[in-house]
């Protein structure tokens, strides 16, 4: 479960291919953009990267149904629970992690943006959280027991207790999320179009940047 919790948003899929347009914007915005709202769920710089409202409502909305996922096999989550949990993990990550950048190649072609903060270290964060959730086991247990009485996925959706004990057991996993040491990370930067549909900057190799971002 832990794993799909450090599943962010796939930013890949706002990098779509660039004309000859002007660009809009700077690399090291551009980077500062793609970090905040892909680890935060919002950025102050989305124009920046060419992101609009609807991509932040995107993101956030894919990281809920991960969360949606992830409890599956006990119980269905309601909207409102969904929408609480990706609040609080993106309050958390908002807390811990600060994002300096600077500009380190400036190139027409490629520019180079460094990339300074304390990512995930997902294996501390395995670790911590392996210890006992009280109210995973609660959760697991109320939610048989109703079972055992006729309760269908609507009703347990709908049961506040059931929806308030997902809610904390999966708070219980965030809560343990663990940062390792403040490190710096070269991003090499390309132009695409972005979805206000003008030319910026953003991370050549997309994976490469979530998964220093995430510790993988």
């Amino acid at each position: 479960m832990l794993r799909k919790i450090f599943v962010v948003a796939l930013i890949t899929m706002l990098m779509a291919g660039c004309g000859a347009d002007k660009i809009v914007g700077t690399p090291d915005k551009a980077v500062l953009a793609y970090a905040q709202i892909s680890m935060t769920g919002d950025s102050p710089n989305m124009q920046a990267a060419g992101f609009t409202d609807e991509d932040r409502n995107a993101i956030r909305k894919n990281l809920s149904n991960t969360f949606v996922t992830s409890m599956a096999n006990i119980t269905p989550m309601s909207d409102a629970a969904a929408e609480e949990i990706t609040n609080i993990y993106f309050d958390r990550l908002k807390g811990a992690m600060n994002f300096k950048v600077t500009l380190a190649k400036d190139d027409s072609d490629r520019p180079v943006v460094e990339i300074t903060t304390t990512p995930i270290d997902p294996a501390e964060s395995a670790r911590t959280v392996a210890a006992q959730n009280d109210e995973l086991f609660a959760l697991i247990g109320m939610v048989g027991k109703l079972k055992s009485e006729g309760a269908d996925d609507a009703a347990l959706k709908a049961n506040d207790q059931v929806q308030a004990l997902a809610v904390a057991a999966l708070k219980n996993y965030i809560d343990n999320i663990k940062f390792a040491p403040e490190k710096t990370f070269s991003v090499p930067c390309a132009k695409v179009t972005g979805s206000d549909g003008n030319v910026h900057w953003a991370p050549a190799d997309a994976d490469a940047f979530v998964n220093f971002l995430t510790g993988r």
